[in-house]
């Protein structure tokens, strides 16, 4: 074993409070998985007897693993038939699933001087990861007024970013805080101290307003601002949607912990969805699958080795209620983060623990954010109203720039009533010259990629797979690497060309034409295709890159546009 980085916080796997023996400091790794880390040798052999289901006895970790579908010779059940069907109806999405990104990008818009304030909106926000990506890439020589509108037409996800936002702002510590959040965010069981703090000066908060409109109908919308000194928060909602965040801060009171882990395991953990999760494994590294199915397990995030056993008490802001876990099976903290930023992080000499790598980003984000937030002049306002009423709730209000996720998808809104309903709150260019909508497309690509164009492109992209990652003897029908790569031409897809089609489809041009917006042939916010390869097959990199890509979650053929008024 190999000393690590004594400054990072991991946690000797060995560790307890009456465990006289052990220092405390994860520095040593567990040469065979690299997934957990001790103080000393001693404490690595005490701890063999219970590390040993995760480490030697863990078929995952295994290079030559396969999934069951395969060594049982059987058509998996997303190939189709009766196992390949809806799931998990709620869907609820407390979680983003594409990386933050700053939506300011001062420098290259306004410029890092720039000397009017700011005012941002998030229309279909999601969780808070893009807010605190962009308040922390503000320089720190801004100080102008800084606004920050975030909606969401779900209940809950505001509620869960009153709730954060919160942490933040009544905390001074800002490891509790950061600590706080994360495990609120993240985490399906959160600590005692956690829970109190929610049921103290959290509850304290909320109770108050609620108490003030008890007698008032459902519908009666009542407007509250917290003052923290120059920071301030300010909800929208009405009587329901006070309550609703009132009773999220303790979960149901006759939900045990043991409940909730049955609850949350029959959805990621479901029979119905083994394959699903081994075609995801697959695609992964041994270190990387492990830890995936450890958090699919317990839910916590906190390094592999750390202990849960302090982790007792249902997330109230992910469990609602006595009978349902609300995400997608597959939901995933990583999704939300730049895999390549998550890593590059280092977790130590435990350089396969991926979440404890994702763990350490966090931490540096919310400590940075929380520093940053103590020196701006910045307002939160909060709503939970359709991205389509928007316009009746913050008017005469008016944003250098707004961010709508991918509501603009033909599914959703699409573009034309994305800009008919949210365009018109930009700025106009004599106001702001760089004000921006930001839209992104997750589904634009497969829209006219059909089975028609998958037999014409078949044999092409899979020979650019194959060059990137060569082809193995196949095992049979439905062999695991045949598969995979089957998944991966998606990678290498001309999405230029396919997403140039959708354009036309739906009749850009003429809604430039008609809105008096116009989409930016050049970006200065964020990259068109984020996500998609930049090394070619022949440079130095290339594989590696291709490999993060396949293992990520995502696919490349995430569109993002930039929106302006004509100048």
């Amino acid at each position: 074993m190999a000393a690590t980085n004594p400054n990072l916080d991991f946690i000797c796997a060995n560790w307890s409070q009456d465990n006289s023996k052990c220092t405390r400091a994860g520095k040593l790794a567990c040469k065979e998985c690299l997934l957990v880390l001790y103080c000393s040798s001693d404490c690595q052999k005490a701890h063999w007897k219970a590390h040993k289901s995760d480490c030697r006895d863990n078929p995952l970790l295994k290079v030559k693993w396969r999934p069951q579908w395969e060594t049982e010779s059987r058509v998996p059940a997303f190939m189709g038939g009766p196992r390949l069907q809806a799931f998990n109806h709620q869907r609820k999405y407390p979680w983003g699933n594409v990386p933050a990104f700053d939506l300011v990008n001062l420098s290259s818009n306004e410029g890092v001087l720039y000397t009017k304030g700011l005012d941002l909106l998030f229309a279909a926000s999601g969780d808070i990861r893009n807010v605190i990506k962009t308040v922390i890439s503000i320089p720190d020589a801004f100080r102008n007024p800084l606004k920050i509108y975030m909606n969401d037409r779900d209940g809950d996800i505001v509620g869960r970013n009153v709730i954060m936002l919160l942490l933040v702002l009544t905390e001074d510590d800002a490891v509790v805080a950061t600590e706080n959040i994360i495990h609120l965010w993240y985490s399906a069981f959160i600590p005692q101290s956690l829970q109190d703090v929610l049921k103290g000066k959290i509850y304290e908060l909320v109770q108050g307003i609620c108490s003030k409109i008890e007698g008032k109908s459902s519908d009666a919308i009542l407007a509250k601002t917290w003052t923290f000194g120059s920071r301030s928060l300010r909800l929208v909602l009405t009587k329901e949607q006070w309550f609703n965040i009132l009773s999220s801060l303790e979960p149901p009171p006759d939900l045990t912990v043991e409940r909730a882990r049955e609850i949350r395991r029959n959805i990621t953990l479901a029979d119905q969805r083994l394959d699903f999760r081994e075609r995801k494994y697959f695609a992964q590294s041994p270190g990387h699958r492990a830890s995936a199915q450890k958090f699919r397990e317990d839910g916590v995030l906190l390094p592999f080795g750390t202990s849960r056993a302090s982790f007792t008490i249902p997330n109230p802001t992910l469990f609602r209620n006595t009978d349902s876990w609300p995400m997608k099976d597959d939901a995933d903290p990583l999704h939300g983060w730049q895999m390549s930023e998550i890593l590059g992080v280092s977790s130590g000499t435990a350089t396969n623990d991926i979440y404890g790598k994702l763990i350490v980003l966090l931490k540096d984000l919310l400590t940075r954010f929380h520093r940053r937030l103590d020196t701006l002049n910045i307002s939160f306002h909060l709503l939970n109203v359709n991205a389509e009423d928007l316009y009746d709730y913050v008017k005469p209000a008016a944003f250098d720039r707004i961010e709508v996720s991918n509501i603009s998808d033909a599914g959703y809104l699409g573009m034309p009533r994305t800009i008919g309903y949210i365009g018109r709150l930009l700025k106009h260019p004599n106001e702001n010259p760089n004000a921006t909508l930001v839209a992104l497309f997750l589904n634009a690509v497969d829209e006219i990629y059909d089975d028609g164009e998958k037999r014409k492109a078949m044999e092409s992209e899979m020979k650019q797979v194959w060059s990137y990652m060569p082809p193995q003897r196949p095992t049979g029908s439905y062999d695991a690497n045949l598969i995979v790569s089957d998944i991966a031409t998606q990678q290498v897809r001309d999405v230029d060309k396919y997403f140039d089609r959708y354009m036309k489809l739906q009749n850009f041009a003429m809604l430039t034409e008609l809105s008096g917006m116009e989409f930016k042939r050049q970006h200065t916010i964020i990259d068109p295709w984020p996500l998609r390869l930049k090394k070619k097959p022949h440079q130095r990199g290339a594989r590696e890159e291709f490999l993060m890509l396949l293992s990520s979650g995502h696919s490349g053929c995430e569109r993002y546009m930039e929106w302006r008024y004509k100048r």
